[in-house]
């Protein structure tokens, strides 16, 4: 798997998130977490770099994983990317969710797990068509 195809997976999966929460889910987010978004409101620089990361580090282990496996097909690599998303995204998401300072943990793990969940399916189709 090539760095590059990584990259581009990664910060694909990365600008899925700032689709899901800002037009589509965003009101949801922050309702889950509990979250009044002040007028004006400039999220820091934090909130963009920690989730690319996140992101990048995400598609290079599904392109490690990609490169054991060594997906037949698209199809295949769909699966693949399903499996992770539901297996590990949403799970742990919702795992995390369950905590004393969540006011709404089952729409948090939706909107967050629901993101991973997509995005991981999302990345492992990159890798695989830029393999």
């Amino acid at each position: 798997m090539t760095l590059s195809a990584t990259l581009i997976a990664g910060t694909a999966y990365f600008m899925l998130g700032g689709l899901w929460f800002t037009p589509l889910f965003g009101k949801y987010w922050d309702r889950a977490v509990g979250f009044c978004r002040p007028q004006r409101w400039r999220p820091p620089a934090i909130y963009y770099l920690g989730p690319w990361l996140g992101c990048l580090i995400a598609a290079f282990a599904t392109a490690i994983l990609f490169d054991i496996i060594r997906p037949a097909s698209l199809t295949d690599a769909l699966k693949i990317g399903f499996v992770i998303g539901a297996g590990y995204g949403a799970a742990l998401t919702a795992v995390n969710a369950i905590s004393p300072n969540m006011p709404k943990p089952g729409l948090y793990a939706l909107v967050v797990g629901g993101y991973h969940w997509l995005g991981l399916t999302l990345c492992a189709a990159i890798l695989y068509e830029l393999a």
